[in-house]
């Protein structure tokens, strides 16, 4: 209702409402629910943030090259997995880019973070713009 007002009485633009409730797969275990869904006229993007767990532990060591240093606190891959008695733990994100106020993609992304390193290991796109 607040929405449609603002619509109806101003020249306020809101193109994305995000919220967190309810997990991502549905109680009766049949599947998941939509996390993104845009309104009749295409104006408004809402998106569902909600991903039970969001952090997992990780079954695989560091592999690859595409690690990244967080913060200040850069060490080499080799050091990080040594310094962690498994795979570190995995994180989720939803991302969101916006382009010129508009609401160009979303996408579920899964971190993968040991000591200070980190490194991007899934991402599924939720939501794409075409135009």
């Amino acid at each position: 209702q607040a929405l449609r007002q603002l619509k109806e009485t101003t020249k306020v633009s809101v193109p994305l409402v995000v919220f967190g409730h309810m997990h991502k797969e549905l109680e009766s275990g049949k599947g998941n629910r939509k996390m993104v869904v845009q309104d009749s006229d295409n104006q408004i993007v809402y998106v569902n943030g909600a991903i039970v767990p969001r952090v997992k532990e990780a079954k695989d060591k560091c592999q690859g090259s595409s690690w990244r240093g967080i913060g200040n606190n850069e060490m080499p891959v080799e050091a990080a997995a040594a310094e962690s008695e498994n795979g570190g733990t995995i994180r989720a994100f939803t991302l969101v880019e916006i382009l010129d106020g508009k609401i160009n993609k979303v996408a579920e992304t899964w971190v993968q973070v040991i000591a200070s390193m980190a490194k991007v290991v899934d991402e599924k796109t939720l939501f794409e713009d075409v135009y």
